[in-house]
């Protein structure tokens, strides 16, 4: 009786402490991300990266397929050191990409936010450095997104499509204040509220404000992003691979503000992945 005594117990507080772990795990970052790229989540076996956002889907590693990787992730300007997983693009071509249909997540975005955990490796590996490439397709036909390195420095820029005068149009957003130099991990968050201004963070601080450049264009979720390129600017071009590592990669659709960023970041780093949950519960379980 005893016995049975104890075992409902454990299986009480167990779950208990799920209950309770599960709503941490949601507090600790901002809800709703359409998008939600963590390679923490990630096994070796895997050939898609898998989305946790509200968008579903996953995106197919294309060409070599990025490889997993496990180390510390090291942020002296936020004060983080902690074992991570993230994916490391080793040629070009080897990227996580998919032209518009099953299984690529399609996004419906006016303002947006775009945060992105990364680290850059080296030079270029043939044309050019692109981080990511959200797109409709056919190939820049109505909106999309493109952030890329600039030629032999670390700095990023930024291209826009949306509609200006009801025509669509790329529009160069110009030098975002971002530096990212090599071997160095970097939170960056791209932050569009739409028609008036991106607001541009790296590591939780505020680097650049684009108001004029912003306001040509404009975003509608009529007319989702429908592929979806990490690690290069779309499926057809992924010769601009990027020579970098990925993290974490979320798209939300609403302007986060300074304070929800860093909440993402503290929250990231202080989240365990499902995956690791099981030795949590066996450690509980053997202390009874």
């Amino acid at each position: 009786m005893l016995t049975k005594a104890i075992s409902i117990f454990s299986l009480v507080f167990i779950l208990g402490m799920t209950c309770s772990m599960a709503l941490a795990l949601d507090a600790a970052l901002v809800s709703g991300a359409l998008l939600h790229l963590d390679a923490r989540e990630q096994t070796e076996k895997d050939v898609t990266w898998k989305n946790r956002g509200k968008a579903g889907g996953e995106i197919p590693a294309t060409g070599k397929p990025p490889v997993l990787e496990e180390g510390d992730i090291k942020i002296p300007a936020l004060g983080i050191n902690e074992p991570a997983k993230w994916y490391t693009l080793k040629e070009s071509n080897s990227t996580f990409s998919g032209p518009a249909g099953d299984p690529i997540p399609k996004l419906a975005i006016e303002a947006w936010t775009l945060e992105i955990l990364a680290k850059r490796n080296g030079e270029k590996f043939l044309e050019e450095h692109h981080l990511v490439g959200f797109q409709t397709d056919p190939r820049e036909n109505v909106q999309g997104i493109r952030i890329r390195l600039k030629d032999g420095a670390g700095m990023i820029d930024m291209w826009t499509m949306g509609k200006k005068n009801g025509k669509a149009v790329w529009y160069d957003q110009g030098e975002l204040g971002i530096d990212i130099k090599k071997d160095e991990w970097h939170w960056m968050a791209f932050v569009w509220n739409n028609g008036q201004s991106l607001v541009i963070y790296q590591d939780g601080k505020q680097v650049g404000k684009n108001e004029a450049k912003a306001s040509t264009v404009e975003f509608d979720a009529k007319t989702p992003i429908d592929s979806i390129s990490i690690g290069a600017n779309h499926f057809d071009e992924r010769r601009r691979a990027f020579n970098g590592s990925f993290a974490i990669v979320r798209v939300y659709d609403k302007a986060l503000s300074a304070v929800e960023i860093m909440k993402n970041i503290r929250g990231t780093f202080a989240v365990k992945p499902a995956n690791k949950l099981a030795a949590t519960w066996g450690k509980v379980k053997t202390s009874f």
